[in-house]
């Protein structure tokens, strides 16, 4: 990790043991700069991944993120960690869901990424040089402008048993409500895990909003996990968590208005209706039916929707 930091930085010194240092990710071919800061303990330990921001209106986990580069001090860490603040600041600047503004890509969907990509490609590929080089990746995420969700975590199933294990472990001592598992190949944490580094994708937050209480929980999460691998101080917090074995999402076939007819943390059953699409003279043009029994994790709030659009998805239970 220190290494790859160090191509990015204009001094020639080597970076040393117990500092703090930021500055800029410049994406190769692209005009993004990611912002980062890494952190070198006064000990060996663990190399920590953090990042927030691949999605532009997802903002307790922005504000997170930047709150804790700001506030975690070399002095007290073991190992190294690297936070970049965000991923996407152009999606950010431009108030964009799910999307980037340079090519119109999902970045979450692109992982691992292409050197010779689009601009969404290339950052993935960039931040998965990091993923390589860490032993754990924390993805931190949250409700985007248009969606409204409980506090999740999603880890990969894609690495080894043992590995898989660690980070279904790690995921846990978020202290959020649901743990879920899954193999998607192209997202952040599946991309790391098939690569080697275990991780988890937390969700935390909503509608494109963000309070400081949010970020409190937030912070308060992340830094549990870091004291349960040794890289900070401190006694390690436990919470009943409800572990989940996967997560269906239900897509829209048509353009429109969107009603969902459940809301968060609702128990279906397979076959009840979800909601329904309509257009703009108020007829329904699809239906959507539960396709297993589960719980409601998140829901599209916008009135609008796009073919081919997320609308709500179901944890599936174990």
């Amino acid at each position: 990790m220190i290494d790859l930091i160090q191509n990015f930085l204009s001094e020639n010194a080597p970076l040393k043991s117990n500092s703090k240092t930021v500055g800029f990710i410049s994406v190769e071919g692209t005009p993004v700069e990611m912002p980062f800061t890494f952190i070198n303990g006064v000990k060996p330990g663990k190399s920590i991944l953090i990042t927030g921001g691949v999605h532009g209106g997802e903002y307790p986990c922005i504000e997170t993120a930047i709150q804790l580069a700001n506030e975690l001090e070399p002095a007290s860490i073991k190992g190294t960690i690297l936070i970049i603040h965000p991923v996407n600041p152009a999606a950010f600047l431009a108030r964009m869901q799910y999307y980037g503004p340079y090519d119109g890509k999902n970045l979450n969907r692109v992982f691992p990424g292409k050197a010779t990509g689009t601009v969404s490609e290339r950052i993935a590929y960039q931040v998965h040089q990091f993923q390589q080089a860490a032993d754990f990746y924390l993805d931190l995420h949250g409700g985007d402008i248009h969606e409204a969700l409980v506090p999740f975590v999603i880890y990969s199933k894609l690495g080894s048993p043992e590995k898989s294990e660690e980070a279904r472990l790690a995921s846990a001592l978020l202290g959020f409500p649901y743990v879920v598992g899954s193999v998607s190949e192209n997202g952040s944490i599946g991309a790391a895990a098939k690569a080697g580094t275990p991780g988890f994708l937390a969700e935390l937050g909503q509608c494109g909003r963000w309070s400081f209480a949010e970020v409190d929980q937030y912070k308060a999460a992340v830094l549990n996990v870091l004291r349960s691998f040794e890289v900070i101080p401190g006694e390690v917090q436990h919470s009943n968590v409800e572990f989940l074995d996967k997560m269906l999402v239900t897509t829209a076939t048509a353009e429109g208005c969107w009603y969902p007819a459940v809301h968060l943390e609702q128990r279906v059953i397979k076959g009840e209706k979800l909601g329904e699409i309509r257009d703009f003279f108020g007829k329904v043009k699809a239906e959507y039916f539960a396709d297993a029994d589960g719980i409601v994790l998140y829901l599209v709030t916008s009135l609008a929707i796009m073919e081919n659009d997320p609308l709500a998805a179901i944890g599936v239970s174990i």
